[in-house]
């Protein structure tokens, strides 16, 4: 797992430490029964470290000074006193440690993993060694029993502050309170989250643990740790920069990245939203870390404390925050920090035309998210981005909505003529938005939404006018009833709003808001509590309804129902009459499909006779069919009239028995 220059030093180091401590105490430690090692037990310890011979066969000492381990049995057999036996010790062991410093420093500018880890978590000289001997004892059975030796414990595998001050006397450089800070609180190894959390033992006796990611990275294992936070996103890129903190903000998220990743020198990016416990954010930052990856935190509304307290701390790490409003300022960590320029939302004609290639490109305008989207949905889908574009729709916003999925086109729409020219004209604005503010510069204000109005008595047609105009678009109509959304709780009409809108706006699709006079009708003078917080409803459902850069449908059965300052803001209004004898005979001709039997129908005194709705006709026309059905004959005058009377009993009405 680690070259031979990484591991040298820590056996110089536990070599000299054993056999100072042998010469200090005399004998070996015996903490538990049958757990033992003895002096001839610590010779051979030391003489079958791993890196005690170099890569060629001879010993590491030789270059140097002589063999330790041979040095201190001479220094024990001359009968001294200890403290020249000491001395004398660490003066046989000193040229082969300072050796095999220089090997590992050398070493850290190579490109092995290790030398990688140290430069992206920012380690310095001391937390570099002291990271290296961590490695090495935890890698190696044979070391890990001498660190029990050091430790007087031998089920105490690990180094500790105990241990540690031995590997590190006052006499070394670096020396005990060096090693002490750099696996401390505030050292580049617990900043990077490369060692394990203090596991409440007394201080001499706590383990000095490597993190088990750390050691599975190192032997060449990249994967992601299974207690990330959830959700969390891999983007790659070449490069790599210093410390950095940048704040990107805008509705766009593909264009917040964009920013960042424009700005922000690294390998690669980590994108989440901020970790919800301890454990997420060790696993997020030690991975970022092992990795060089840049995090990008997501946020909705503000920057939670303990996000903050992390990105402050973790220092090694290049850090952005992204969210779609400018966070305050003391929501920010406590560190500088650039503010990146984000571009409009809306994706270019190149970036559209890059990812539907040959296909016909899109009647409407798209954000850089829904583009994204559309661009990961159409992979997914052999390249089908026209299937794609319908596909992103689904999902979140079904929760809230009806999806209705376009089936007739203009044909089937029977209108007066300027009625028909201005539910054209819905569509016909939506196309052209890119050449009317893109090439001709007009500023949207505020968005390049469209926003009609359909008025009339149910059954005229309002439904299917919409239905028309999201299938000539391409699109699906997604079909909000208002009547359900409103809520008597004060604050949940807006939330239930807010949960549709940032759903279509991931999607490109028609909304069509029903019944709109049940929250859109004319405001109310202030006498109560419900009174304000009803006007606050309807001045938020203005907010959004203009902010939305699709197409927006309202539907009212009486248009006077409509507050004032809602009509100002609306682009196409069409009133939908109820149709006359001309309209109600086109209706009829296309109410019967060729395939049916029909038997000598006379549309024309059927239309003048009867004045009905659209919707009422078509269900004339489906309750004639289920009479003729089940009479076991063709499709009759006394069935559609059959069908006519019970539509208009539905309102009220009654049809004498000798009408026609």
């Amino acid at each position: 797992m680690l070259p031979a220059a990484y591991t040298r030093y820590a056996d110089a180091l536990l070599h000299r430490a054993a056999s100072s401590r042998r010469l200090r105490r005399g004998q070996p430690p015996d903490p538990l029964a049958g757990l033992r090692v003895d002096d001839d037990g610590l010779r051979v310890l030391l003489r079958e470290l791993p890196a005690a011979a170099a890569s060629d066969g001879t010993q590491v000492a030789d270059s140097e000074s002589a063999e330790p381990a041979e040095s201190a049995e001479s220094a024990e057999s001359a009968g001294s006193s200890n403290a020249e036996a000491l001395a004398r010790l660490d003066a046989a062991h000193a040229g082969v440690i300072e050796a095999s410093r220089a090997h590992l420093h050398a070493a850290l500018g190579d490109d092995s993993r290790f030398g990688a880890l140290v430069r992206r978590c920012w380690l310095d000289q001391t937390e570099a060694e002291l990271l290296a001997v961590l490695v090495a004892v935890e890698i190696d059975p044979g070391r890990q029993r001498l660190a029990g030796y050091l430790n007087d414990d031998v089920t105490l595998g690990w180094l500790t502050p105990h241990s540690l001050e031995q590997l590190f006397p006052e006499t070394s450089t670096p020396g005990p309170r060096d090693v002490l800070r750099a696996a401390g609180p505030g050292g580049g190894l617990r900043r990077a989250r490369l060692l394990m959390p203090p596991d409440g033992r007394p201080f001499g006796a706590t383990p000095i643990q490597l993190a088990p990611g750390v050691l599975w990275w190192l032997a060449g294992d990249a994967s992601e740790p299974a207690d990330l936070p959830p959700g969390v996103e891999i983007l790659r890129v070449p490069g790599w920069g210093d410390q950095y903190l940048v704040v990107a903000s805008g509705p766009d998220r593909t264009r917040r990245l964009q920013a960042v990743v424009a700005a922000t020198p690294a390998e690669g990016f980590l994108l989440t939203s901020p970790a919800r416990t301890s454990r997420e954010w060790d696993a997020l930052i030690r991975y970022a870390s092992l990795e060089g990856l840049a995090v990008v935190l997501d946020v909705d509304d503000d920057l939670p404390p303990e996000a903050r307290t992390h990105v402050e701390r973790a220092t090694q790490l290049a850090w952005a925050i992204s969210s779609a409003t400018d966070l305050p300022v003391s929501a920010l960590p406590r560190r500088s920090w650039t503010s990146l320029p984000v571009m409009p939302p809306t994706a270019t004609t190149s970036e559209v035309s890059a990812v539907f290639g040959e296909h016909e490109l899109p009647p409407v305008t798209l954000t850089a998210d829904q583009l994204h989207a559309i661009s990961i949905a159409a992979s997914a889908m052999g390249g089908d981005v026209s299937a794609a574009l319908r596909r992103t729709a689904t999902g979140a916003i079904e929760q809230l909505s009806t999806r209705l999925v376009p089936t007739r086109g203009w044909d089937d729409l029977v209108l007066p003529e300027r009625q028909s020219a201005q539910v054209r004209e819905v569509a016909q604005r939506t196309r052209l938005r890119k050449q009317v503010y893109g090439d001709w510069a007009f500023t949207p204000e505020p968005s390049t939404g469209v926003i009609a109005m359909f008025t009339g008595p149910p059954g005229t047609g309002k439904t299917l006018a919409a239905e028309v105009i999201a299938g000539s678009l391409g699109l699906d109509l997604y079909r909000v009833d208002l009547s359900q959304i409103v809520n008597k709780y004060i604050g949940e009409t807006e939330k239930q709003l807010a949960r549709v809108f940032a759903a279509a706006e991931m999607s490109p699709v028609v909304l069509f808001f029903d019944e709109a006079d049940a929250l859109l009708g004319r405001r109310s003078a202030v006498s109560d509590s419900h009174d304000r917080y009803a006007n606050i409803e309807v001045a938020y459902l203005l907010q959004r309804i203009e902010r939305y850069n699709g197409v927006v449908v309202l539907a009212s059965n009486l248009a006077k129902n409509i507050d004032e300052a809602f009509i100002r803001r609306i682009h196409i209004s069409v009133d939908f009459p109820m149709p006359g004898a001309g309209e109600r005979r086109r209706m009829w001709s296309r109410a019967f499909p060729t395939s049916a039997p029909i038997s000598e129908l006379d549309l024309d005194q059927i239309a003048d006779k009867f004045a009905v709705s659209g919707a009422s006709i078509r269900n004339a026309a489906i309750t004639a069919a289920f009479l003729a059905a089940e009479a076991g004959t063709p499709i009759s005058m006394d069935a559609v009239v059959e069908g006519i009377r019970r539509e208009m009993h539905k309102s009220g009405h009654y049809v004498r028995d000798d009408v026609m």
